[in-house]
């Protein structure tokens, strides 16, 4: 049977991809807390926004937009373009489709990627 996952094998192969251990041993990591407020973010791309409240207007940078159609939450920075359909739940993925990196790549930008020892 094949599993959606790679399950735990007997010769410890598999477990260099759980528990967040690289290969060398160091532990790895998203760290949410670490992430920007998403309105900050929106200005340090120059990205025009509108309103106040938790839902923001944006002018979506995804495609020739006039007026704001995208929406994002000032608070988590999900979005959703009403105009493109581009959407995501938070800034990582919002960044992501901006740049066309990485998740791994995308959290270093943004900040929030620790290495610990």
């Amino acid at each position: 049977m094949k599993y959606a996952t790679p399950r735990y094998q007997s010769n410890g192969l598999a477990s260099e991809y759980f528990g967040g251990r690289a290969n060398n041993g160091r532990k790895f990591g998203l760290n949410r807390a670490l992430l920007p407020n998403p309105i900050d973010y929106l200005q340090s791309q120059q990205i025009s926004f509108k309103g106040s409240g938790q839902w923001r207007d944006v002018l979506c940078p995804f495609h020739d937009d006039k007026s704001p159609s995208l929406r994002m939450n000032a608070t988590t920075g999900g979005f959703k373009c009403m105009a493109c359909g581009a959407k995501g739940g938070d800034l990582i993925a919002f960044h992501q489709q901006l740049t066309s990196l990485g998740f791994v790549e995308t959290c270093k930008a943004l900040g929030a990627w620790e290495s610990k020892q």
